[in-house]
Order: C-alpha cells, then sequence, then structure tokens
C-alpha cells in the first residue's frame, strides 16, 4: 500500500539562520511522500533566496508582510489542500530539527485509528534530554503551569513520566510540530473560513484548534517517537514583551471562546489569583520580564492585552456561538 502524502508546512519570519538545519533534516526523513511548503512571512533576511537556491523541491509561497504564525500556516493549508492526494498536514516550525524517523512515527500514530484527528510531536530543548512539549493539558484552573496560562506542554511537570514513550491520549497537539488530519482541516476550513483562527496572530492557537478538533469529535494522540529539537521561542523570544502581550491576550480570548459557562464565568477569578499569585512566589518566565523591562512595562503589557481582548469580546462570543461549545475536564 502506498505511504499517504503528508503536506509539511514551514513559516518563516527573517529566520534564514535556522533554515539550513530544519530543511536538510526535514529531506533526510525515512518517510519520503511529502511535499513541503515554505511560507515566508515577509523577510528582509533573504531566506527565500536562499530557500530557493538551495532547496528547489519546497514550494515557495512569499508573502507581502509579517501575517503571523496562523495566518501564515492557513496559506499554506489552502495551497495544500489543492492536491487531493495529500492525506495528512503538519506544521513544523522553523526553529526544529527532526528525527530521521519524526515524519514515519506521526503517520504511524494517525493511521491506527480513523478518529485520531491530531498527533503531537515529542519536541525536545537543546541537547536532547529535557522535554519542551509533548502535546498540551488543558489548564482550566490556572494553577498547574508554572509560567501561567490555560495550557501547559505535556511532559513538563513530569520530565520521567512513563506515559511518554507511549502512544497516549492527550488534550491537543502542541503548536511545534503537529500532524493533522487534511479532511478535518477542511471541515473546520469550511465551517469557519479559517483553520488556525488568525485573530491570534501567534501562539494559543494550537490550543484553540485542540479545542475546534475534539468539538468534532476527533481525538488527539502523542507520538513518542516522533522526536525532535525545537530551540524554542527563537521568532518570538522566550521572555519577550511581544510573546507576553500576545500569549495573555490570546489565553483570554480562548476562554471566551472554548470554555464551558461555568469556567468562563470562574476565568477572570482564576486568572486574578494567578497574577497576584506572581508576588508571593517566584516565577521563571515573570522574572526574567521583569529583569528585561521592569515590574511596570509588564503591567502595561497585561493591560494592553487585557484592552484588545475586550475589544475583540463581541466577535468572539459570535465565533462561540457558531462553533459551539462542549465541556472538557481538565
Amino acid at each position: 500500500m502506498t505511504d499517504p502524502k503528508v503536506a509539511i508546512i514551514i513559516v518563516n519570519w527573517n529566520g534564514l539562520r535556522f533554515l539550513e538545519d530544519c530543511l536538510t533534516a526535514v529531506y533526510r526523513q525515512s518517510y519520503q511522500n511529502f511535499e513541503v511548503f515554505f511560507v515566508d512571512n515577509g523577510s528582509r533576511d533573504g531566506s527565500v533566496a536562499y530557500v530557493r537556491e538551495h532547496f528547489q523541491k519546497v514550494k515557495i509561497i512569499a508573502l507581502q508582510e509579517n501575517t503571523g504564525f496562523a495566518k501564515g500556516n492557513n496559506e499554506g493549508m489552502k495551497e495544500a489542500f489543492k492536491d487531493r492526494d495529500i492525506a495528512y498536514i503538519v506544521c513544523l516550525n522553523n526553529d526544529t530539527i527532526v528525527d530521521v524517523h519524526w515524519l514515519a512515527s506521526l503517520v504511524a500514530v494517525a493511521q491506527t485509528d480513523g478518529s485520531i484527528g491530531a498527533v503531537s510531536s515529542k519536541a525536545y530543548f537543546i541537547g536532547g534530554e529535557v522535554i519542551n512539549n509533548a502535546g498540551l493539558i488543558f489548564e482550566k484552573a490556572l494553577q498547574r503551569n508554572a509560567k501561567g496560562g490555560i495550557s501547559m506542554g505535556y511532559g513538563l511537570t513530569d520530565q520521567e513520566a512513563p506515559e511518554l514513550s507511549r502512544e497516549i491520549e492527550i488534550f491537543a497537539a502542541g503548536g511545534v510540530a503537529p500532524l493533522y488530519r487534511r479532511d478535518v482541516l477542511e471541515r473546520l476550513y469550511k465551517r469557519d473560513g479559517e483553520v488556525f483562527d488568525e485573530d491570534y496572530f501567534a501562539y494559543v492557537e494550537d490550543l484553540d484548534l485542540g479545542f475546534r478538533i475534539k468539538g468534532l469529535g476527533y481525538k488527539a494522540y502523542l507520538a513518542p517517537g516522533a522526536t525532535l529539537i525545537h530551540l524554542h521561542s527563537q521568532t518570538g523570544g522566550k521572555a519577550s514583551p511581544f510573546k507576553a502581550y500576545y500569549c495573555e491576550r490570546n489565553t483570554i480570548l480562548t476562554a471566551i471562546k472554548d470554555l464551558s459557562f461555568v469556567d468562563l464565568i470562574l476565568f477572570p477569578f482564576r486568572n486574578i489569583g494567578l497574577k497576584l499569585s506572581y508576588l508571593r512566589k517566584k516565577n521563571e518566565s515573570v522574572e526574567k520580564l521583569q529583569e528585561g523591562m521592569g515590574m511596570f512595562s509588564m503591567i502595561r503589557i497585561l493591560c494592553k492585552a487585557h484592552f484588545f481582548a475586550f475589544l475583540l469580546f463581541p466577535k468572539f462570543v459570535w465565533k462561540r456561538c457558531r462553533v459551539g461549545i462542549k465541556k472538557y475536564d481538565a
């Protein structure tokens, strides 16, 4: 039986320094029935010219401006949808180096059950010993994630958890290198007019997509053999104002759009409690932000995030009504 064809979408913005390692690893895969769609978000560092010269097989989609991670991937998906032979779509971060059997492992898990709509890779930090992300946990109480937020990377709290070496069901596939069933994404595109929510721009859009995939009745699984190295937040910055703003704003938007009514009512109180807890205990991300910009600037970013989330409130209530809400336990 012929291996199903996979589209690998790589969104790039001024990431020239990552492309040789990233694309070389992709083309060394043991699984070879794939096509790469390189979506460039208006880079000014010569990324497009480099890919065109050194990786002629890549299909290049050159956008004129930085449209963000969400829209960039959507543009790649639109091109992938034109090829009826494509069965799966992978969204691969440009700052990754994948194992030679990475893609084969993703596809193998996806093919075990027709109800699997998404498969998560297992990403490691540089060095290959510490897990960065092995899928997403829905964290509605905002308590288990030491960095704060409505989701956390599976494995962050227990690096040696035995289940991380098995094919297990997770809440959602992490956004570093997820594989999705093409027909599932097409259903969402036809219903919502987009796959990733483009109002997010970047960050937390993987969790929102996970909610919507589950809403269609599909599951997400971890492929423990689909390993890769993730250089981690090299485009947006590990503890940058850019990342802090979008993570906070998009967490609020996800609560509005995807949480059950009871959890939505409780969310503001839980979120305030989380922020107050930063005053009592150390938090690595918060400390890095404070060192880089000071407490006043941090507060300003939080206020900005809440203000623009408030402006989008009516639109996201409409989206909530459109997609329908199901109750999910943390």
